[in-house]
């Protein structure tokens, strides 16, 4: 931010710094004015990383010229005079521009690099895009806000926009952005920034992700310090501060004393941030205090087991800079010996990784009840994510955690004391067991600099500082463990878990089996990999599901109300009682979200034991109450106060033995072709040579899918284009020519609309045959009407024996009677099958069918798989295309559902602009309302604070349902009726605002969140985003933004769509390019006005 002649110039630096915090654009703002405080020095950091960039953009250029490139190199001084000779440059029509300046307004900068592109504008038959280098490894939200500034720069000198901006990458990938994914959110961006310095409103400083390395973190810190904030206290949420404030309560003195109940806070949190300002505000005139927590069963020092000979006590370094990320050192501190394994490089990081787990293993066996130590989460989340990527020691460390061998002593402190630190970090801890520290390298972020450091000179001394870093981290680890071990209160000693020696035994004999079977199939590596990472994706999936309860156990109540996996704070309301051979309690909770739900399992923690699963009979989130069952002999289970945490994973065994199968398949004679046109992306293989586009979607998706030849069909169908339509009369023409067919999803309420559809498609085309259709369950089935004619059976060989068409999940597609039993496989709602269950789904038919739309809701997966493990079938088979290629399958492109003027947003937003409306659809419109007739909007409703309830965008919702109420509704045919209940559907994202939305709304208004909405339609779709902000999102950011869950809430919509949402929302700090992309959606609805 300049001064330039009594104007203001902004430059991107400064736009990032607003979106993370405006009080960071006030002290700006003043310091350009010169008042205020000075700003600090950059950092070591930020000194290394510009040197770092600097070579990196130098490098470039170099690449560029080499390549025989024409370069224009505009000299970086003063920016008119650059910004003029930028404009000459862009005219002679050079292939690069280094170092091309942009002023217009308030805005200007040095962009790094110009590139020519063949793209007709005013300066010819070419125009230029905006390239930037950059060190990280993906593109930053930062540098899209500055690659669209200096494009919409760029476009007021050629007269034509770019369509795409570029980043090359620390790590050598270039990353290509479509500017229309972005634009809309950094304009909104750059608008709220003039708008903020035309007319400053206070700020205060209040603690965010950038303090680190913030220049005015030293500042706010002493304002902190001031003003006895309660931001000094340890572990406070803002959540919390917000609260706090609410009720009067400003410093950490005032809340010391509190001594009355907070609204809308749980009184353990209340009594634990009492506890922690009090003992925080004593110790500035005294010395450290602590005081012990009331203890909570597999809390706190539950989980501190008793000392043993042979325990280790571990810590990590890790480097996030280094190209696809380092952990460059393990330190292990055992017997009054140090042992450190280095890793330069990511061969080496194997190697360490390697030699660090056999160090485990072998003083293990020599002392079988030894421990290991650290501090803090990291270590365990960055061994799960190096045994995933290199594949070694899966299996050992999955017995380290079944039998709890790691114990985080963070995880004690923080459930079992409260202390007068500020924090809880190590370093801090050690003011309570007296350890000082005097070494050159004193904190992780210390050790990274001086790492990067010894990267540029290689001298010995600085990796021996990192390495005494380490030693003593490692050291007061132990330390910590003594001092915890002599105040802990008299409680049994946790035991360690089940002996879990065989089943590492077997897993690692699996894993080499099929690691030697693809080694001697002489496949290519790329395939060999992909096959590898296929055949242990189920068991990969099940062990975060595992790890997820055991982390879900060791958490505090605080942390669990907001986590979605569990239910926290349950309490009893009666006692238990006897029901048949069970016995069942009832529990009220706390207001949360939850995904549990009756029906079904969730865990309880055990004491000595890994947690037990417990059945949930009913929840009842209106009234928060819960039952819950176990067996008799488990009924001490039912306490009087607990919290439900996820339940174990599903069994997958019979469809991980069928992908093992395929597998070997693959390996060997490779019979299932369509599997392998699967695997290979292959343009589908048709009877009548390649696919041609179709004109006629039904005719020619029948046409298609009846010409398969042992291959495989994506058939992608965007909101309203009769994916159920099609589907259904493919499958009825395949029958009347003699073939077997089978139906699959992922849930049977999809495969019950397929064969729903066939049966209505029945009745539409009156064909003269008679169908068998079978469904095979999972238990009863009511969904189906009384007198339907589709079998439905629990029993696999019942349903084996459907002589037309088989509908079931994954479970019985993979079994081994059903090989190749199936002449085709429709696959409905692919977007969400996973590219591993598909494979082995797949030996069961001759050919695949692929219906779906991967923009719609996505699959669901806990695990961190390597690509394309981690993928739908349908994303797999897309690849980075929104839509599918018109050569690799057929696309929908005609949406019966959405007026013109919905459908057009979705298009451009979701579909790349290939979806179009049915023109019958333009006469669908709202009258008689202050709304508009059709189309999609944004309606602003102010309001702070909220999380999963938003009373004023009820009050909003209900508003526009009574005035829509009144008015006229015309169908596509042209007649027009009075708008009824049921012609409106809310949408909300979260299940505490739809039942809050229900009691509101009348009763045939339809209310649900888009997971039930999915396939359903209305004339008005009023959609409720709920959160005050993106800070404030109960499922994070990327839950609430979902650009598949607004696909699929705006396309609900036949005539008119109502997007309610706070301000803030449209205003969210992104942290990843993904999530501007979400935001820039929302920020692309045009706006209707406050209500």
């Amino acid at each position: 931010m300049r001064d330039v002649d009594g104007q203001i110039l902004f430059s991107a630096s400064d736009l990032m710094r607003f979106m993370g915090c405006r009080h960071a654009t006030t002290l700006d703002l003043t310091h350009m004015q010169g008042g205020g405080p000075q700003p600090r020095k950059d950092s070591e950091d930020a000194e290394l990383l510009q040197k770092q960039g600097d070579e990196h953009e130098a490098a470039h250029l170099a690449k560029q010229k080499a390549a025989g490139k024409s370069v224009v190199e505009i000299d970086c001084g003063e920016l008119t005079r650059d910004a003029d000779a930028t404009r000459k440059a862009l005219a002679q029509g050079a292939d690069i521009i280094f170092q091309g300046a942009f002023v217009s307004g308030n805005w200007g900068g040095w962009s790094d690099f110009l590139e020519r592109v063949d793209r007709p504008s005013a300066l010819g038959s070419f125009s230029y895009e905006v390239a930037d280098t950059k060190l990280k490894r993906r593109p930053h939200p930062k540098h899209v806000l500055q690659l669209v500034l200096y494009s919409d720069l760029l476009t007021e000198i050629q007269g034509a926009a770019p369509e795409f901006a570029h980043v090359e990458l620390g790590d050598g990938n270039r990353a290509t952005l479509r500017l229309s994914d972005y634009s809309a959110y950094a304009r909104m961006a750059r608008a709220r920034l003039e708008g903020f310095v035309a007319d400053p409103q206070p700020t205060r400083p209040i603690p965010c992700a950038d303090c680190g390395l913030c220049r005015w973190g030293d500042h706010c810190a002493e304002v902190w310090k001031a003003e006895d904030s309660l931001f000094n206290v340890a572990n406070i949420s803002r959540g919390q501060v917000k609260k706090l404030e609410a009720a009067g309560i400003q410093t950490m003195e005032a809340l010391a004393s509190l001594d009355h109940p907070i609204r809308g806070m749980s009184e353990n949190t209340r009594m634990r941030l009492l506890g922690q300002a009090r003992l925080q505000h004593a110790r500035k005139t005294g010395m450290p205090a602590f005081e012990l927590r009331s203890p909570e069963p597999g809390k706190g020092f539950d989980l501190l087991p008793e000392p043993q000979v042979g325990d280790l006590f571990y810590d990590i370094e890790g480097d996030p800079h280094f190209e696809g990320g380092l952990e460059y050192l393990h330190g292990v501190w055992f017997d009054g010996q140090f042992q450190a394994f280095w890793a330069h490089d990511h061969a080496a990081e194997a190697r360490a990784l390697a030699e660090l787990l056999e160090i485990f293993r072998a003083r293990i066996a020599a002392y079988p009840d030894a421990h290991i130590y650290h501090y803090a989460p990291y270590e365990i989340t960055a061994l799960r994510r190096l045994t995933t990527k290199y594949g070694i020691g899966e299996a050992f460390l999955d017995r380290l955690l079944r039998e709890r061998r790691f114990v985080d002593l963070f995880a004690v402190v923080r459930g079992g004391l409260i202390g007068s630190e500020p924090n809880y970090s190590i370093k801090s801890m050690e003011a309570f067991y007296g350890r000082k520290r005097d070494g050159e390298v004193k904190t992780a972020g210390g050790s990274v600099v001086a790492y990067e450091r010894w990267r540029e000179t290689g001298e010995q001394q600085i990796l021996d500082e990192i390495e005494d870093y380490n030693r003593v981290d490692c050291i007061s680890t132990e330390e910590l463990r003594d001092w915890l071990v002599g105040i802990r209160p008299g409680c049994p000693w946790p035991s360690l878990g089940q002996d879990a020696g065989m089943k590492e035994a077997e897993e690692d004999a699996d894993t080499e089996a099929l690691r030697s079977a693809l080694a001697a199939s002489g496949l290519p590596k790329d395939r060999q990999e992909m096959l590898f990472n296929l055949g242990l994706f189920h068991k990969r999936e099940a062990k975060p599901a595992q790890w997820a309860v055991f982390d879900s156990v060791g958490k505090d109540e605080d942390d669990l109300i907001d986590d979605l996996d569990a239910l926290a704070g349950l309490e009893a309301s009666g006692a238990a009682e006897p029901v048949k051979r069970s016995m069942a309690r009832t529990y009220r909770f706390p207001q949360q979200e939850t995904k549990l739900r009756g029906g079904k399992n969730a865990t309880v923690p055990v004491l000595d034991g890994p947690p037990a699963t417990i059945s949930i009979t009913d929840l009842d989130r209106t009234s928060r109450e819960i039952t819950l069952k176990t067996g008799a002999a488990k009924a001490h289970l039912l306490t009087d106060r607990l919290t439900l945490h996820p339940d174990w994973p599903l069994n997958t065994d019979v469809i991980a033995i069928a992908l093992r199968d395929v597998i070997a398949d693959q390996c060997g004679p490779r019979r299932y072709t369509a599997v392998d046109d699967l695997l290979s992306k292959a343009a589908p293989r048709l009877v009548t040579g390649a696919l041609q586009q179709v004109t006629d979607p039904v005719a020619g998706t029948i046409a298609a899918v009846a010409a398969m030849d042992g291959t495989v069909l994506p058939i992608q169908g965007p909101p309203g284009t009769g994916k159920t339509y099609v589907t259904a009369r493919a499958i009825l023409s395949l029958v009347r020519q003699g073939a077997r067919v089978g139906v699959t999803s992922n849930s049977h309420e999809a495969i019950r609309n397929v064969l729903m559809g066939c049966l209505a498609a029945l009745e539409d085309v009156d064909l003269p045959i008679t169908l068998d259709l079978v469904h095979k369950t999972s238990g009863d089935d009511e969904s189906y009407p009384d007198d339907c004619p589709v079998r439905r059976t629990t029993d696999n060989a019942e349903a084996a024996g459907g002589r037309q068409v088989v509908g079931a999940t994954a479970w019985f597609f993979t079994r081994d009677e059903n090989v190749q039993a199936f002449d085709w496989l429709f696959v409905d709602e692919a977007g969400q099958v996973g590219l591993a269950n598909m494979v082995a789904m797949g030996r069961s038919a001759r050919n695949i069918v692929l219906v779906g739309d991967p923009r719609q809701l996505p699959q669901v997966i806990q695990g961190a798989h390597p690509e394309p493990a981690n993928l739908s079938c349908l994303d797999w088979m897309l690849g980075d295309h929104a839509t599918v290629p018109r050569d690799r399958g057929i696309f929908l492109p005609v949406s019966r559902r959405m007026h013109p003027d919905v459908c057009r947003f979705i298009s451009d937003q979701v579909y790349e602009g290939r979806l179009t409306s049915h023109p019958d659809t333009s006469r669908q419109a709202v009258a008689g309302t202050a709304f508009p007739s059709a189309g999609a909007f944004w309606v602003s409703v102010p309001h702070e604070g909220n999380a999963q309830i938003a009373p004023e965008e009820i009050e909003a919702i209900k508003a526009a349902a009574r005035e829509l109420l009144t008015a006229a509704w015309t169908e596509k045919d042209g007649t027009t009726r009075p708008m009824r209940q049921s012609d409106i559907i809310v949408v909300a994202p979260y299940n505490a605002q739809v039942n809050a939305l229900r009691d509101a709304l009348p009763d045939g208004i339809r209310v649900g969140t888009v997971d039930k909405f999915q396939g359903q339609e209305a004339p008005v779709c009023l959609v409720s985003m709920t959160a005050s902000s993106a800070e404030e999102t109960p499922r994070g950011m990327d839950f609430l933004f979902s650009l598949n869950r607004i696909n699929v809430a705006v396309s609900r919509a036949k005539g008119l769509a109502l997007v309610f949402g706070a301000p803030r929302l449209r205003e969210a700090k992104c942290e990843t390019v993904e999530q501007m992309r979400l935001v820039n959606t929302l920020c692309a609805l045009p706006k209707l006005g406050d209500f």
